[in-house]
Formats: structure tokens, sequence, C-alpha cells
């Protein structure tokens, strides 16, 4: 073998090598970007959750906002319109939570959060909840939760015979 048929196939070698090396970091480029995005979302959930929660939990933050006319707290057959902001804030900031839980897990985790969720959906003033603020969570958590309520239907109170159905 002569020294030019060694360079060809060194030259190849190396070719090949640079090949599997970028195709390597354009995979760590895509999965650090995933990684990102969802840090922002995170992020976002947590943020939400926290001023949301601030509202649920306040002696004053809420009966100020309930006298605020013209927002959709939603009317939850409750008797003070204070406590209507209270829940809408409650369930808002699940929902950030359940949203964020739907895009860290896995699909078999998923089959317990679903479960969750479709008993939750289940009661009216949850279906009502959801029907009424779908369009202020991401489309493709807005989606599974669409069909999640397509499932459960809005009967009146399906929760005891989900759970009984739960493995």
């Amino acid at each position: 073998m002569n020294w030019a048929a060694v360079s060809a196939i060194a030259e190849l070698i190396a070719a090949v090598a640079i090949l599997i090396t970028l195709v390597y970091l354009a995979f760590q480029i895509r999965q650090a970007k995933e990684q990102i995005t969802l840090a922002g979302q995170r992020h976002r959930a947590d943020a939400a959750r926290h001023v949301l929660s601030s509202v649920s939990d306040s002696p004053y933050l809420a009966p100020i906002l309930a006298k605020l006319g013209g927002l959709p707290w939603g009317d939850y057959g409750l008797d003070e319109a204070q406590d209507n902001v209270r829940l809408f804030m409650w369930c808002h900031a699940w929902m950030r939570t359940e949203e964020m839980n739907f895009r860290m897990s896995s699909p078999v985790q998923r089959a317990t959060q679903d479960q969750l969720l479709r008993g939750w959906l289940s009661v009216p003033w949850a279906a009502q909840f959801w029907t009424q603020n779908r369009a202020i969570y991401d489309a493709d958590f807005a989606d599974r939760m669409d069909t999640l309520l397509d499932e459960v239907g809005l009967a009146e109170d399906k929760t005891a015979e989900l759970f009984a159905e739960r493995k």
C-alpha cells in the first residue's frame, strides 16, 4: 500500500468523523434548545402560580378584584363574588401546574395525570372553568384537556366512577 492510498483512507475516516461530530452537535443543540424552552415555560408557570396564589390566599386582594366589573371570573354558584375570584385564581394556578406537568411527563406518567384531570373535569364547575378559560393555555395542553373533557362528557358527577376505574 502506498502513501497516497493511506492518505486517502485517512481523509475518508476524518470526513466520516467530522460528519458524526456534526450530527452529534446538531442533536445536542436541539436538546439544549428544548431544555431552554422548557425552562422558560416552567418560569412562566411558576410566576403565574405565584401571582394567582397571592390573590387566592389574600384576605384583601380577592374582595378588591371581585368589585372590578367586566372581568371574567366566572360564576361558580358561590355566595360571595370574592369566593368566585378565589376559586378562579386557584383553578388557574392548578391548571398552570398541570400544564407544566404535561410538558415534563412521559406518556406513562401522563396516564395518571389524565386520570386526575378527568376526575376534575367531571365536576360541572371545573368543566365550566375549563371551557371558559381554555384560550389562555398553550394549544397542545388545551387540545389534551379538550380530549379529556370529551371523554368525560358534561355529566353531573362521574368523579367516583372515574376513580373506581383506576387500576
